[in-house]
Order: C-alpha cells, then sequence, then structure tokens
C-alpha cells in the first residue's frame, strides 16, 4: 500500500445527516416570514412549525419544492467556503376521513427535505481547525418530519410530531491480503435518532391566534473506528482510531407566536427560545491518550422574528405577498483562541404566492428569498436563499 494512500484513509471525511428547517425555515411560506407560522401555518411545514396547524386544512394537499442557497462569507479576513444548497422538497397533508365525533378532528402531515448529490455529509477536521461550526455542511443532509394533529375543540388544537435524522457507526479494518498487499474492510450502517415537535394552538377571537411549540434536541453523530490487523505488514504499530462527533446538532427550543389578523394582512410575531448551553464538541480526539478539549461553552439565545402577509382576491385568483426580519444571535463565544466561530445574523426575508381555486381543485405556487448578513470580530459575509414551490389539493 503506497504512503500517501494510508494518508488519506487516516483523514477522510465521514459522511452523517442533519436537519436543514433551523437555518433558513420550511416551507414556501414560513421562510418567506422570517420563519414564524406557529401560530398560523396550515400547510405541510407545520409538520415542523406547529404540528397543530395540520388539522386546518379540510383538503389532501401535496407540495413539491425546490430550495437553494448561496455563501460569500469570511473567516478571519479570509473567504471560507461553504457548498451550495441544492434541495427538493416534498410535503402531503392528509385530513383522516373519520365521521361522528371524529370528523374534521385529526390530520397527519409530512415533509422530507433531500439535498442533491447527497443523502448526508459531515466533515471530520482536527479538534483544533478553526471552522464556521454553524454553517459548514449544515444543509447537506436529509431531514424527514412527521406529525399528526388533532382538533380539542372549535378554538384548540394539538400536534405531536417527530424529526428524524441519521446517525453513522461503523468501522474500517486495515489487514493484509493473500498477496500481501493491504486492504480495507468497511462496515458502516446508517441508525436512526428522533427529536420530538409538540405544538398547541389557541385561536383567541377572529383576529387573534396564538402558538407555543417545542422542539426537542436534535442531533446527528458519527462514530467510525480504524483498526488494523496488519501484524508485521508494516515495520510501525498504527494505534486504533476513532473518527467519531457530532455531525450537525439543532438545540431544544421553544417558540411563542401571536398572529393578528385584519380583512387583508396577517402579522406575526414570535420569540425562539434556544437551548445552545449543551452544544458538543463537533470532533472527538481520534486516540485515548490525547488531552481532553475544552468545552465549548454555548450559551443559549432568544430569536425575534416577525413576518407580514397581504392577500388581495382577483376572480379565482389570490395574489399574496409576504415580508419578513428576524435577528439570531450567536451562541459561541468570542476571543481569539476559540475556534469553533460563528456571528450574529440578520436576516430579510420576502414571498409572493398565487393562488387559483376552482370547484374541482386549488393550484398554489410561492416563492421566497432571504437574505442574511453575518457579522462578528472574526467572521462576516452573506449569504442568500431561495425557493420555488407548487402545491395541489386532491
Amino acid at each position: 500500500m503506497r504512503p500517501h494512500l494510508l494518508i488519506a484513509l487516516l483523514s477522510f471525511s465521514v459522511a452523517a445527516q442533519a436537519s436543514e428547517p433551523d437555518l433558513f425555515g420550511f416551507g414556501a411560506r414560513s421562510s418567506a416570514m422570517a420563519g414564524t407560522g406557529a401560530a398560523d401555518s396550515e400547510s405541510y411545514e407545520s409538520s415542523y412549525v406547529n404540528p397543530a396547524g395540520l388539522v386546518d386544512p379540510t383538503r389532501r394537499r401535496l407540495t413539491l419544492s425546490y430550495v437553494g442557497a448561496f455563501y460569500h462569507v469570511r473567516m478571519d479576513g479570509v473567504r471560507r467556503a461553504v457548498q451550495d444548497t441544492e434541495a427538493m422538497v416534498f410535503g402531503a397533508v392528509l385530513p383522516l376521513p373519520f365521521g361522528g365525533v371524529l370528523k374534521d378532528r385529526l390530520a397527519l402531515g409530512v415533509g422530507f427535505y433531500f439535498p442533491f448529490g447527497v443523502i448526508n455529509r459531515a466533515r471530520a477536521p482536527f479538534p483544533n481547525e478553526t471552522r464556521l461550526v454553524l454553517l459548514d455542511d449544515r444543509t447537506q443532509v436529509v431531514s424527514v418530519t412527521g406529525a399528526l394533529g388533532v382538533r380539542l375543540h372549535a378554538r384548540v388544537t394539538f400536534g405531536i410530531g417527530i424529526l428524524a435524522l441519521a446517525a453513522l457507526s461503523g468501522q474500517i479494518v486495515l489487514r493484509p491480503d493473500a498477496s500481501g498487499s493491504i486492504t480495507t474492510v468497511s462496515e458502516e450502517q446508517l441508525v436512526v435518532s428522533y427529536a420530538p415537535v409538540i405544538g398547541l394552538r389557541v385561536v383567541a377571537n377572529r383576529w387573534l391566534r396564538l402558538g407555543l411549540v417545542f422542539r426537542g434536541e436534535s442531533k446527528s453523530s458519527y462514530d467510525i473506528e480504524i483498526k488494523n490487523s496488519l501484524g508485521g505488514a508494516l515495520p510501525v504499530e498504527i494505534p486504533t482510531l476513532r473518527l467519531a462527533g457530532t455531525a450537525q446538532y439543532d438545540p431544544l427550543q421553544m417558540t411563542l407566536e401571536s398572529s393578528m389578523r385584519c380583512k387583508f394582512a396577517v402579522f406575526n410575531v414570535a420569540l425562539n427560545w434556544k437551548h445552545w448551553s449543551p452544544f458538543p464538541q463537533p470532533t472527538l480526539n481520534a486516540t485515548l491518550g490525547a488531552p481532553p478539549l475544552p468545552d465549548p461553552n454555548f450559551h443559549d439565545t432568544v430569536v425575534p422574528r416577525l413576518g407580514i402577509e397581504i392577500a388581495q382576491q382577483a376572480s379565482q385568483f389570490q395574489i399574496i405577498e409576504r415580508l419578513g426580519y428576524f435577528f439570531e444571535w450567536s451562541p459561541a463565544p468570542g476571543g481569539s483562541d476559540r475556534v469553533l466561530l460563528d456571528g450574529n445574523r440578520h436576516a430579510v426575508t420576502a414571498g409572493f404566492g398565487i393562488e387559483w381555486k376552482s370547484r374541482l381543485t386549488t393550484l398554489q405556487s410561492d416563492l421566497f428569498i432571504q437574505w442574511h448578513h453575518l457579522t462578528g470580530a472574526r467572521t462576516g459575509g452573506d449569504l442568500a436563499a431561495l425557493g420555488l414551490s407548487v402545491g395541489i389539493d386532491l
């Protein structure tokens, strides 16, 4: 085995899985309104935004979307390469057709996020390598949400769901073959981890709705052990190495939102608390004898969000315009000696939708765009996201 091939094997990037919605939002409407919707979302995006909203639609709807994001960010004054995002999103809402006391009281919702070209991805740099820990490869993963909405009362709905992620575990064994050459045997498997999503919605009166959502910690890990059975095939002994860490971490969080509506407009105001304090080291030591890694010392944050939607009816068409803004404080501590870097983000969002209704069905198309400005002592730059969706009632 050539030396450079062995070095490449021992420094490879491993794959794992993570969620995307925490960065840009989930669904064209929520993404256009700064990630709000806990108090009034009704499409498949409710499976993540607030499962209590799934029970409001009375017809089945399928939605197909494209999502893209592009990054121009800096780290310590140098351009930082972050892979662009390109993905498809598929969602569905299915009211359950029960009669009697269960009529219009139960509904299912699912959402699938599929990045182009990968199932999941994570990188395993050295623990002391400086990185943009919350942006690198964050959207290069598959995520799946599923939820059930229940109408408890004419004014009260409840929902519960899961966000499913995959974790990677396995081992790579180096050993000689019959000819004396060094070969590798890889055994890896994907296992699924789950995070709960629980929501409550109250219609206070005809112009005010309230929403409360809890999302559990969403964590995707990887753990690959590199062993060797080389014996005397090499003049030196290679210790067992372990490539392990956390590929993606979305914190436990809670959102409280009010949705105020008049004849043509909806105003959503939300506070989103994120429990970043347990944030783990993204890359663990590869050998047992290495000194322990310091605690990342992340801190909790509160994200304010504002979304506005204006709808105008024109014959069979409804024209919808959306705007939003949120400010995300960085949970990462500052300091010139820090290796896990992040920055505060100002985000401006906008969207446009057209809904066409007939006696048989409803078609809706939505567009959203986002611009994020990253600021920090050692970070800066911009990122932009856009999405286009088409939905049909069945």
